[in-house]
């Protein structure tokens, strides 16, 4: 991706991939410092919430679900690698989303700035991304090993 592409304030969207099998609850250790406290982000009431130590911008649901009354509600949408790339475009081309039109994904250095390394399952905070399933996610970077892949 070009170095233009990478300004502070050009917002992040997370395109869901998911794999297989049932939701599972959320397993955290207590007894460790969140490596993504609440109080990072700063929340709005479009959707979105923004790392304060990035200055990125996150949608808080996953693709097909929408943020309403402090929660994500509908179902989490099923993307291909090269479909995400689709759909991104065409939103941006479109309305955009919450009042934006310069998402894209996420390289794979910036999702590991929003991991939460105490909890597995998912391996996020659930107070700020709350309806984030246990799967994976796509991101914009090439796998290093194999020249069409992608993380």
């Amino acid at each position: 991706m070009p170095s233009k592409m990478c300004f502070r304030r050009l917002r992040l969207a997370t395109f869901l991939m998911i794999l297989s099998g049932p939701l599972l609850a959320q397993d955290c250790d207590p007894k460790t410092y969140a490596s993504t406290p609440s109080d990072q982000f700063r929340e709005h009431a479009d959707g979105t919430v923004t790392d304060t130590k990035s200055k990125l911008t996150w949608m808080r649901c996953p693709l097909g679900m929408q943020w309403q009354g402090g929660n994500c509600v509908g179902v989490a949408a099923q993307y291909e690698w090269v479909d995400a790339g689709r759909f991104i475009k065409r939103m941006n081309g479109n309305d955009g989303f919450a009042g934006h039109r310069d998402w894209r994904l996420p390289a794979l250095k910036e999702l590991e700035g929003i991991v939460e390394h105490r909890c597995i399952s998912p391996a996020i905070n659930l107070e700020i991304f709350p309806a984030t399933p246990p799967t994976g996610f796509w991101s914009a970077t090439p796998e290093k090993d194999y020249d069409k892949g992608v993380w």
